[in-house]
């Protein structure tokens, strides 16, 4: 009677055959897996970027809104490095009862100019832009009492009342002195062109900038894996409601200076944010730094999959405002 059972080459057939399926199911699922990262990374960066453009286009439909058309953006065009852009910040304003716009607070003590750089100190009016019933927006001593429409790292923007064809500054606050209803201010555009006379005046401002691929509002981080932001002004310069050839600025050829650019000539903007997945991959090669406007596109492919958002956005404050009387 013989004894039942496997022989050895039996044995050794059926490994092997179990081998090469555990070959090609680990094969499967590193693929499955590597596929499900891509995806999910791609996924995350696209909500993500959605989410950062819905915020961008209701902050730009609101500039202007109550102060001076003049003062209602401002910004940095860079060839090089992501554009920094202003708006009128419209959460430091109460509308409720208010009849037309408020002029902002006045800058004091005879300045007429203000220059590029760091550390600008202008003693203002007052710390609020409403001017019956100020009405404060943002506590700066957090004592929890709101204080001041203008706020450490938030942004300001600097025009002249007078003559507001003269352009606008813009910047960051590094400092709010209740004592003295003070700022002090870091400009980064160019400075303003001089003048012998004029009534300057400051407007609380949203502040979007880029800072190793990270965005920031107001210093607040928004997002990682942000690499650029471009910015493209259209502007009616001679008057005619439409937007013709040569009236944007920002593109190649045509750097927008917020010095010498009359915001009241804004009709709408067009920006383009450009983001890139949270990692790298190494089998990706059409991973190159994406071109928009003004930049140039990247030469060496680093891994990332880049998505890029493009939005125009009307300018509804500016332009065809209906003041009240």
């Amino acid at each position: 009677m013989r004894n039942s059972g496997f022989t050895i080459i039996e044995l050794m057939i059926a490994s092997a055959i179990m081998a090469i399926v555990m070959v090609f199911t680990m094969e499967i699922f590193i693929v499955n897996n590597r596929t499900y990262i891509k995806i999910d990374s791609v996924v995350d960066t696209q909500q993500g970027l959605r989410a950062i453009a819905s915020l961008l286009e209701r902050d730009l439909r609101h500039a202007g809104m109550m102060v001076p058309e003049a003062a209602a953006i401002c910004g940095i065009d860079n060839t090089d490095a992501p554009d920094l852009l202003y708006i009128s910040d419209y959460t430091a304003i109460n509308p409720v009862d208010a009849i037309g716009s408020f002029d902002g607070a006045r800058v004091q003590g005879g300045v007429t100019n203000v220059n590029n750089g760091p550390g600008t100190t202008l003693a203002l009016d007052s710390l609020t832009i409403e001017p019956d019933t100020p009405d404060p927006s943002y506590d700066t001593d957090s004592n929890g009492v709101n204080d001041s429409d203008f706020r450490v790292n938030g942004g300001v923007i600097i025009v002249d009342l007078t003559n507001p064809g003269r352009g606008s500054v813009c910047g960051i606050v590094t400092n709010v002195n209740l004592g003295t209803d003070s700022i002090t201010i870091d400009i980064k555009t160019a400075s303003m062109p001089a003048s012998a006379s004029g009534t300057l005046i400051a407007v609380p401002a949203l502040e979007y900038r880029i800072d190793s691929n990270t965005l920031f509002r107001n210093n607040l981080r928004l997002a990682d894996g942000v690499e650029d932001l471009q910015v493209v002004y259209f502007l009616d310069s001679n008057g005619n409601s439409d937007l013709d050839a040569g009236e944007l600025w920002g593109i190649t050829g045509k750097d927008y200076l917020a010095a010498d650019r009359d915001a009241r000539e804004l009709r709408a903007v067009r920006f383009n944010v450009v983001a890139r997945t949270r990692s790298e991959d190494e089998r990706f090669t059409d991973g190159f730094f994406q071109a928009t406007e003004n930049r140039d596109a990247g030469t060496t492919s680093d891994g990332y999959r880049r998505r890029v958002h493009t939005a125009i956005v009307r300018t509804r404050n500016v332009g065809d405002r209906v003041e009240g009387t």
